[in-house]
């Protein structure tokens, strides 16, 4: 029986278009100035906004549920649009500031030049001293993020940046937060975790911090002047987004993907520098406001899970399986997750609005999650008439079987 069936019965049509592979992955953008301040590696191209925006160029308002590093954000600014976003990671929301909103700020103040003399500071070496009771401080002690003194050099560098003018403080200040891992003891292999003994060395702080504020003066220079839009980010928690005005005509994002990268956990080295946790322990809060996307987001804590037919299928079939059973109340639980996001994004949107949403399948303990077909069948239940899944690229999971990652194409009824 065809999974979708068990939840809804207008078909889902499969479209016969391809779209190339690489518009599902972050890696391009790693060569577009100003994209690449900030390496997601769970973002995806911002090739595949542009093409959408090209598709659909009656569009006015954009919004990106998923807001992560800004990719949508940005890339609709880089075409005239603003892009309403939400981000629980309230780093991750400050990257997207960054890189739209404080870029075209300083393309317009000279602040290429300010940033290359900071970078010639740091060449230099001096940083003041920090307070030895900060919490990147204490936690360093308790867990050896880094080599001997260089969390104290990363705060004094970002004391230093906070003497610059507003124009370019947070551009330097993501120069900074940017250097955290390369120059620690951790390395981000999907998920971030202690170097190995074939791993690269930790590479030195303030050369890379200066590296990275040329290569900001850089952009700012040859590319800061195409951002005209602006991100306005209106939540954190998809699920409860408020009703916005003008209602949304365009709607790009990419959801957590089941049991991916924990990507709150994996930026808790800059949550700490830059102050938006003062403690690891903050990180609870984080998973509780987030999709239930991995088994660490699995707490008593959280309301229980709207029943839908299809997914407990699958549950049923894990719970016989899985060697944890947090696995299949994850999958219980981000479906019904989604389904609120579903029903939260269609309040927002205009009639004949279009939802463009990058998703990925799963496969847990040799039981196969098609993760495209329950979330298309799950927004179905709430508004949204799913016209085509379009393949983009092929993954492998853990155990060698083939995975799919696709776009879903759905519009507002």
């Amino acid at each position: 029986m065809n999974t979708t069936q068990l939840l809804f019965d207008a078909p889902v049509a499969t479209s016969h278009k391809t779209i190339a592979r690489r518009l599902g992955v972050f890696d391009d953008n790693r060569r577009k100035p100003i994209h690449r301040w900030y390496p997601f590696v769970e973002g995806y191209s911002a090739d595949l906004v542009a093409s959408a925006l090209g598709e659909f160029p009656e569009a006015q308002v954009i919004l990106d549920p998923f807001g992560g590093s800004g990719t949508t954000a940005l890339a609709a600014a880089e075409h005239g649009y603003d892009c309403y976003f939400s981000e629980v990671n309230p780093y991750l929301a400050w990257v997207a500031d960054v890189k739209v909103n404080k870029a075209r700020a300083a393309a317009s103040s000279n602040a290429s030049a300010e940033l290359t003399s900071i970078a010639t500071a740091f060449v230099r070496g001096s940083v003041p001293p920090v307070d030895s009771e900060h919490p990147l401080i204490e936690a360093d002690r308790r867990r050896r993020f880094f080599p001997d003194g260089v969390a104290a050099h990363a705060l004094g560098a970002l004391q230093l940046c906070d003497d610059c003018r507003p124009e370019v403080r947070d551009l330097a200040r993501l120069a900074v937060a940017t250097s955290l891992i390369p120059a620690s003891n951790m390395i981000r292999r999907t998920d971030l975790r202690k170097r190995r003994s074939g791993d690269p060395d930790p590479a030195p702080l303030l050369p890379l911090i200066a590296k990275q504020l040329r290569d900001f003066a850089h952009d700012i220079e040859t590319a800061g002047h195409t951002i005209d839009g602006q991100a306005v980010r209106v939540g954190s928690d998809a699920r409860l987004l408020p009703e916005l005005n003008p209602l949304v005509d365009l709607i790009i994002t990419s959801p957590p993907y089941l049991n991916g990268t924990n990507y709150c956990r994996n930026t808790k080295l800059e949550l700490l520098a830059l102050g938006f946790i003062p403690d690891e322990r903050n990180l609870m809060d984080l998973r509780l406001a987030t999709i239930a996307a991995g088994i660490n987001n699995i707490s008593k804590k959280r309301e229980d899970p709207t029943v839908m037919p299809a997914v407990e299928e699958i549950a049923c079939r894990l719970d016989e399986v899985a060697y944890d059973p947090r696995i299949p109340a994850m999958i219980r639980m981000y479906f019904s997750d989604m389904r609120q996001v579903a029903a939260a994004v269609r309040r927002s949107s205009r009639p004949a609005a279009t939802w463009l949403l990058d998703i990925g399948d799963s496969r847990f303990c040799g039981v196969h999650v098609p993760t495209h077909e329950l979330l298309a069948a799950a927004a179905a239940l709430e508004g949204w008439f799913v016209e085509g899944i379009e393949p983009l690229r092929s993954r492998r999971s853990y155990d060698g079987s083939e995975l799919a990652q696709v776009l879903i194409r759905m519009r507002a009824v």
